[in-house]
Order: structure tokens, then C-alpha cells, then sequence
């Protein structure tokens, strides 16, 4: 996980430094935003949401203009020597002994012309996740079909990347291969590349391919959210043919507490694994439309018609 630095939140933002600004390398430690209410009373929590970046916006100037000067600078100044992250004023926050009081304790003290401060704040939060939200690192090739993230596992030689790569040339989108970084957001999945491996697939036999070169930028997506999880399995491997034939054939795969919709697809010569992907997604819709016909009953209505007649 990297680190989160305000000066990050800075430029991402474009926010504007009022004070402090020699400490734009302040660590974020903590995830999420207070708004400064509970401070401004004079009441601080203790522990990791002490750390967290505070706001001030129209209803804390409308809380703390209800105090003499006298008041406002001890409130202000118990808030700025708390040794908070950073300091958020939205332009509705009009006070200018907060920033005064800012520039004497050399706090970190940004603004931001947001029209919206929940609008703001969301963004922020967003913007955070990439940084504190809970991910893992897994073998595996990861594409997107029809819409729909996919991330095929399976044995290391089972054909993962040559596969992604049959699968690109069909106007699929590729998001990585090898090494894929999973983030868990809003308990979703969403799969990525490692830098390291960027746009990049290793073939036997050829070596490295760069895939934005070799297909073009249009088929590269940077981030996908992981909608089916496909392993890649030899066919009878060690003598037993263990493959779905009949029935609901996505079970789950647990990654990172969250359950996913998960198949098994066995690979050998003469199978056109690429094109079993494809009806593997169009499946997974259809059964997420709410359209979806169990094939078991399809067939139990069909021989018994078949019978009748």
C-alpha cells in the first residue's frame, strides 16, 4: 500500500495553500474526513480518528461566528495545534481569524472553490481508497468481456496470457496480466495491473509483449470492477473429468471476504477456451437479468414433451 501524502490531495484537488505550506508532505494516516463540529466545541477524539483531515464549511462558520473573537481564536487555536493532517475551508467558510490563527501555528490550511461540499468530500473519499482501502496481489490474467471484469486463474503454463491475448484480438478490453492487484471498495472487487507489468503480457516462446502497441490503446482499460472469477483446470487431470456437464454452474470465490461468481473451465487441445469465455460472461448476464432458465428444467420440460407426444 502507498503512502498518502497531503500534497497527493493538493494537486489531485487543486487546492489552494493558505498556511502552512511547508508541510504539503504531512502523512495521511487515517482514512475518511471529520467535519470540524465536535472540535470547534473543544472536544477531540483520541486514537486513529484524531488524524483524520478536517473541513470547515457553512455549518461550523455558522456555529463558530456565534463566539466573540476572543472565543474564536482559543477554539481555532486548540484545533490547529492538534497536529491534524490538513485542514479543509470550503468558500463558504469566511472567517479570517482562521487563518490567522493558521499562519501563527504554521498549520496546514487549504481551500477549495467546490460548490458542493458533500460533493467534495465524496470525491476526497474516493480519491483515499486507492490508498487505505483493503487489496491483495493474485497470479492471474484479468479482462474485460461484454462489460463484465474477469480474472481467469489457474495453474502457472495452463494459458492464461495467450488466452487474454485471443481474447484482446477480439475486441475485449485488457487490463493486465500476471500480476493483478485487487482493491476492495464498497465490498467490491476492482482488478488492476501492477505497475510493474503495465500493459504488458509474457508469452512462451516470444517473451514480453507490450499489448498498447501491439492492439493499441483502445483495447487497454486501466481498472475493471471483478464481476467472475474463471479457472483455467486440465482436462482430467490426474484421469478424473471433474467439469460441470449440467446445472447452475457458477458457484464463489471468496477474495478479500467478498464472494464472486466463480467456474471451472477445462482446457485441452481442440477447445476454443477464448469463445467458452465469451458464452461463460453472456451466461452470467442473462442470470443477472433475472432472464435466466435453468437448462436442467429446459431439458426435464423437453423430454417430457417430447414424451407426450
Amino acid at each position: 500500500m502507498s503512502k498518502l501524502y497531503a500534497k497527493k490531495i493538493i494537486e489531485a484537488f487543486k487546492l489552494e495553500i493558505i498556511a502552512g505550506k511547508d508541510k504539503t508532505n504531512n502523512l495521511i494516516e487515517a482514512y475518511g474526513i471529520n467535519r470540524a463540529g465536535l472540535e470547534l466545541t473543544g472536544y477531540f477524539e483520541e486514537g486513529e480518528k484524531s488524524h483524520r483531515i478536517i473541513v470547515m464549511s457553512t455549518k461550523e462558520y455558522s456555529y463558530i461566528m456565534n463566539f466573540g473573537e476572543d472565543e474564536r481564536k482559543i477554539r481555532y487555536q486548540k484545533l490547529f495545534t492538534r497536529n491534524i493532517p490538513m485542514i479543509i475551508l470550503t468558500d463558504k467558510f469566511e472567517d479570517q481569524l482562521a487563518i490567522d490563527v493558521a499562519l501563527a501555528t504554521n498549520s496546514l490550511l487549504v481551500r477549495t472553490n467546490n460548490q458542493s461540499t458533500s460533493d467534495f468530500t465524496q470525491n476526497i473519499l474516493e480519491f483515499m481508497d486507492d490508498y487505505f482501502a483493503p487489496l491483495t496481489e493474485v497470479h492471474a490474467s484479468c479482462v474485460n468481456i461484454f462489460g463484465k471484469g474477469v480474472l481467469l486463474v489457474g495453474e502457472s503454463g495452463i494459458g492464461k496470457s495467450e488466452i487474454t491475448l485471443d481474447l484482446v484480438k477480439t475486441n475485449h478490453l485488457f487490463v493486465g496480466d500476471d500480476r493483478i492487484v485487487i482493491t476492495k471498495k464498497s465490498n467490491e472487487l476492482y482488478g488492476k495491473s501492477h505497475e510493474i507489468l503495465k500493459n504488458l503480457v509474457e508469452v512462451r516462446g516470444i517473451g514480453i509483449v507490450d499489448v498498447s502497441q501491439t492492439n493499441g490503446y483502445q483495447v487497454i482499460l486501466e481498472r475493471t470492477k471483478i464481476d467472475l472469477v474463471i479457472e483455467l483446470t486440465q482436462f482430467k487431470k490426474n484421469g478424473i473429468d471433474d467439469s460441470e456437464r449440467l446445472g447452475n454452474t457458477f458457484v464463489t470465490y471468496e477474495i478479500l471476504g467478498v464472494e464472486v461468481p466463480y467456474i471451472k473451465i477445462p482446457v485441452t487441445s481442440g477447445r476454443n477456451i477464448p469463445n467458452i469465455i465469451e458464452a461463460a460472461v453472456a451466461k452470467l448476464k442473462i442470470k443477472q437479468s433475472g432472464l435466466y432458465k435453468d437448462e436442467t428444467q429446459i431439458l426435464s420440460e423437453r423430454a417430457l414433451n417430447f414424451n407426450n407426444d
